[in-house]
C-alpha cells in the first residue's frame, strides 16, 4: 500500500509538471516580441539641374556726335520790287543776339513765277550784337521764301547702350524618384506568427498639417 501511494504521487507530480510546462509554453507562445522587416517603396525627391541661359546685358559705348553751337540769332527780310521790271531783290538782316561770337551762314529757298532758286551765303562772323545784311536779286515775281541759319558744329562725347549677350549657368528643380529601403517594426507573438497573423506594424508618426490661418510675413 505505501508503495502504491508513492507511485500515485509520482504520477500526480508528473501531470502537475506537464501542466505547468504546458502553461509556461502557452504563455511563452503568446508573449509578443518585435522584429524589424525591410521593404522598398518609391521615394520622390528634388534635385537641382544646371542649364545654360543666354542673358542680355548692356554696355555703355562712347561716341562722338557733332552738334550745333546754338548761338541765338534773328533774321529779318523783305523784298524790293521793281515796278517796270520783272525782278526783285531779297534783302535780309542777320543779327547775333547772343553774348558770344560765332560763325554763321544762311541758306535760302526762293519761289518765283520763273521757278525756284536756292543760294547760300558765305561764312559770316558776328560779334555779340553784330549785324550782317544779305542782298540777292531774282527774276520773276516773288511767291515765297524759306531760310535756315546754320552754324558750325562742335564734337561732343555721348554715350549709348549697346546690347551684349553672355551665357550663364542657372539651376532648376527637377523631380526624380528612387527605390528607398524602409524598416518597420512588426510586433507579434510566436503563436501569432505560426498561425500566419497579418503583420502588426507600429504606427508611423502623424504629420502635422499646417494651419490655414497662418499668415505670410511678406506684405504685398
Amino acid at each position: 500500500a505505501p508503495e502504491d501511494t508513492m507511485n500515485q504521487r509520482k504520477i500526480i507530480d508528473g501531470w502537475v509538471k506537464l501542466y505547468i510546462a504546458i502553461i509556461i509554453l502557452l504563455i511563452a507562445l503568446n508573449i509578443p516580441y518585435t522584429t524589424k522587416e525591410t521593404f522598398t517603396e518609391k521615394e520622390f525627391y528634388t534635385e537641382q539641374e544646371p542649364y545654360n541661359l543666354t542673358q542680355t546685358y548692356y554696355e555703355k559705348e562712347s561716341y562722338i556726335d557733332s552738334v550745333p553751337l546754338k548761338i541765338n540769332t534773328t533774321l529779318d527780310w523783305y523784298i524790293t520790287d521793281y515796278r517796270y521790271k520783272d525782278e526783285f531783290d531779297l534783302i535780309a538782316t542777320l543779327k547775333n543776339i547772343d553774348n558770344i561770337s560765332g560763325e554763321f551762314w544762311v541758306t535760302f529757298h526762293v519761289e518765283t513765277t520763273n521757278g525756284s532758286s536756292d543760294f547760300t551765303t558765305e561764312s559770316i562772323f558776328l560779334m555779340p550784337g553784330g549785324i550782317y545784311q544779305i542782298k540777292h536779286g531774282f527774276t520773276g515775281l516773288f511767291s515765297y521764301v524759306t531760310y535756315k541759319v546754320k552754324q558750325p558744329t562742335r564734337e561732343v562725347e555721348k554715350f549709348r547702350d549697346i546690347p551684349e549677350e553672355r551665357t550663364i549657368t542657372s539651376y532648376r528643380d527637377i523631380e526624380k524618384s528612387r527605390e528607398a529601403v524602409r524598416v518597420k517594426n512588426n510586433t507579434l507573438s510566436l503563436l501569432q506568427r505560426i498561425l500566419k497573423y497579418p503583420p502588426n506594424y507600429e504606427s508611423e508618426p502623424t504629420l502635422q498639417i499646417p494651419s490655414n490661418n497662418m499668415y505670410d510675413d511678406w506684405e504685398e
